[in-house]
């Protein structure tokens, strides 16, 4: 075999790999989405409890996910992708074995900055891998999606069938996953800096000047529009993770067919990441990316009006799915081609801590709506708020090409 065949055949196993680490990554986090509501409401806690419960795993995510970006940067992404995915395999098992509040928010802290941060890691990881290749980011993207999709009907349909612990188990075979996937790539991980031997752990701890370097990419105004368009995009995100399959629940839905639903939604990104690029040459990137945060929030802010039916209520699951996959691929592209590629780990670290923020504030938020107005209103007034920021983003943009 040649060597240009043998470089080609390297690549592809990486393109592979990082496919495979795409797919269970998401996974963890979309199966922990369903299957941690659905225990709190088992074990008894109330409506702004859980809101709390689900935001808590983001709270970590959001104040270290920029670090975790420099330390992919520094590290190797390969390298930190093993460590959180040993995490994500061995902390799901904890939950069963305590229903109280207190313990609950502790391992969501824990186990949401391990999931997210195996997201970010893979994110990274694919864009080092493709180069900005929108096409080669848009297989990315389906693998997540597909992920997304097995998760939520495998850990719903085992809730149903077997209980927590038999769920919980689920989720950590898939942060298995993620140790089997990165270990397929060709490329040995990269060696360690010479000043990690001599620093030691103090090279783990968060560092102000490499802080300040990756926010300073915000100064980018593409760069600028994409943080603002993760946050606004994760709502709808964020509402489903949360109240939306407590109020499915509460109307009398089973834990498999609110699984089926979630998954449909992610399935159905599958096909708006292959329509990504066609769209964006109708309505350019900018636009394209508004119009998908829009349709994504109003068919969330519908449930209440269309839960009885459900019919229209899985359409909706589709068009958010669609759209949510439609974005997804245009930003980490954008992010790949406007930062340099030593500091993609940063970018997507500071991407997914705006992300992470807006899982804080949106359950949370939401929670707190839900006890002052009622569930189904707290659908509404989030969604009212949402779309008028949304509104405010599209007429700061219009000048972004």
């Amino acid at each position: 075999m040649s060597d240009q065949n043998k470089r080609a055949n390297a690549a592809d196993r990486d393109l592979l790999a990082t496919l495979g680490a795409g797919l269970f990554t998401n996974g963890v986090w979309d199966m922990l989405s369903v299957i941690v509501p659905l225990y709190a409401v088992a074990v008894g806690l109330n409506p702004a409890e859980i809101g709390l419960i689900v935001a808590a795993r983001s709270v970590l995510p959001a104040l270290l996910s920029i670090h975790g970006g420099i330390l992919m940067d520094q590290l190797g992404t390969r390298r930190v992708l093993l460590w959180v995915a040993a995490a994500c395999t061995a902390l799901p098992m904890f939950y069963p074995l305590s229903g109280w509040f207190t313990v609950l928010i502790l391992l969501q802290l824990l186990l949401g900055l391990a999931s997210a941060l195996g997201m970010a890691a893979s994110q990274t990881w694919a864009m080092q891998v493709s180069e900005g290749n929108t096409a080669l980011l848009a297989r990315y993207s389906v693998a997540t999606r597909v992920g997304t999709f097995i998760g939520p009907v495998v850990v719903g349909a085992t809730w149903d069938l077997f209980g927590a612990w038999a769920a919980f188990t689920t989720v950590a075979l898939c942060g298995a996953g993620v140790i089997v996937a990165t270990a397929m790539s060709t490329n040995a991980a990269p060696e360690l800096p010479a000043e990690t031997h001599t620093q030691g752990i103090k090279m783990l701890l968060p560092s102000w000047p490499l802080h300040k370097e990756a926010l300073l990419l915000a100064l980018i105004p593409s760069v600028a529009f994409i943080l603002c368009a993760s946050f606004l995009r994760n709502a709808s995100g964020a509402i489903q993770s949360s109240l939306f399959v407590v109020y499915l629940n509460g109307i009398g839905m089973s834990g498999t067919l609110i699984g089926a639903l979630v998954a449909t939604a992610e399935l159905s990104g599958v096909a708006g990441s292959l329509l990504a690029a066609p769209a964006e040459r109708r309505l350019g990137a900018v636009r394209l990316v508004v119009v998908c945060i829009v349709a994504s929030l109003l068919c969330m802010a519908a449930t209440p009006l269309i839960a009885h039916m459900l019919v229209v209520l899985i359409a909706a699951c589709v068009l958010r799915g669609i759209v949510q996959g439609m974005s997804q691929p245009l930003m980490y592209a954008i992010l790949s081609n406007e930062v340099a590629s030593n500091r993609h780990g940063a970018s997507v670290g500071l991407r997914n801590a705006v992300v992470r923020l807006g899982s804080i504030i949106t359950p949370a938020v939401m929670g707190v709506a839900a006890e002052l107005y009622g569930i189904g209103n707290s659908f509404y007034v989030i969604g009212g708020v949402f779309l008028l920021v949304t509104a405010g983003l599209a007429v700061g943009a219009r000048k972004l090409r």
